[in-house]
């Protein structure tokens, strides 16, 4: 795993401001981390930037199936499935490490890069045009 800064690019976005600056909040949060494992900060320190993190993302999958329900997008329950299976990892990751350990840091890390870039360029934009074609932008 690197732990080079994750740069946010218009490939990624999904053409909502509101949904976009969401996305580039979670690429800001995984590069915090990614400087918290790089200059060896205390679990204490690791542990305000994931419980961050772990809230960040239900407000974030919260706002997503929001305007699945509102407009009704015929992917949504497939889309809130991946969200399940993303809380699962994250779910099994936490049992795994009960303390906030430099370890439990990288496999988080690395696990929240590529499913963050994954997901914004596969099952997010599937819901572009849904959304555009309800006002959305």
């Amino acid at each position: 795993m690197s732990l080079n800064r994750l740069e946010w690019n218009d490939e990624y976005s999904v053409g909502v401001l509101e949904l976009d600056d969401q996305h580039k909040k979670m690429f800001a949060i995984i590069n915090e981390l990614l400087e918290a494992i790089a200059s060896g900060h205390t679990e204490e320190h690791l542990e305000g930037i994931i419980d961050f993190l772990i809230k960040f993302k239900i407000f974030h999958f919260d706002t997503e199936e929001k305007y699945f329900k509102e407009f009704n997008y015929e992917g949504a329950e497939e889309h809130i499935a991946i969200h399940k299976q993303f809380n699962n990892k994250i779910d099994a990751l936490r049992a795994k490490y009960p303390k906030y350990t430099n370890e439990f840091a990288f496999e988080l890390v690395d696990f929240l890069e590529d499913w963050l870039i994954g997901h914004l360029l596969t099952t997010d934009h599937k819901y572009i045009k849904c959304f555009h074609d309800h006002g959305l932008k």
